[in-house]
């Protein structure tokens, strides 16, 4: 994904659009059925399931809007000399990409309950993104992020795979070899 253009945003690692598309079709179905309920074609319905059937549509249209935000929102982009990080919506935080090191795999708890489980209490485990920030960068060493997005602590980003496109090794190739390429554009300027 690199471009001439060094202005242009570059994604790096998307949402995962099939945990979000998971959740945003029964909340269209939701607002459709509240919407309805609100039209005279429903027929005469008591002032109670009206109050209800706003609520059940206000409430759907937020998460629809911040679901189709998500789908379109990278997690990791670069633009202009720095890696953008949206860990912590609807910030952006944007670290120098000669202080980004590497990318690697890292394994962490996912936040959501895990399936296999007899316990309600124990969570699976998800696939993640760590990025390694170089010492010197003692700056970009700690940000406050969402707790189910990743963390950020020590000089380490960690994106969890939770809410990531699919991770595999491919990943970390593309993630790496774009990471060269950055390095070597900065030098050139």
């Amino acid at each position: 994904m690199s471009s001439s253009n060094s202005s242009k945003r570059e994604i790096w690692i998307r949402g995962n659009r099939r945990a979000f598309g998971a959740v945003l079709i029964p909340m269209l179905l939701l607002f459709a059925a509240a919407a309805y309920c609100l039209t005279p074609a429903s027929g005469e319905l008591h002032l109670a399931l009206r109050l209800i059937a706003a609520i059940s549509a206000g409430f759907s249209l937020v998460v629809i809007v911040s679901l189709l935000y998500w789908i379109y929102k990278p997690l990791l982009a670069y633009q202009d000399g720095h890696l953008l990080v949206y860990l912590n919506p609807p910030h952006v935080i944007k670290v120098p990409i000669d202080s980004v090191e590497v990318f690697f795999a890292g394994q962490s708890d996912s936040f959501m309950p895990n399936p296999l489980s007899n316990q309600n209490e124990e969570l699976s485990e998800s696939r993640n993104i760590v990025i390694r920030l170089a010492e010197r960068a003692t700056d970009y060493h700690q940000r406050k992020v969402k707790p189910i997005f990743g963390s950020w602590e020590d000089g380490y980003i960690v994106v969890r795979g939770t809410w990531t496109e699919p991770i595999n090794k491919d990943t970390f190739r593309f993630l790496n070899k774009s990471l060269v390429t950055a390095h070597r554009q900065q030098k050139e300027t």
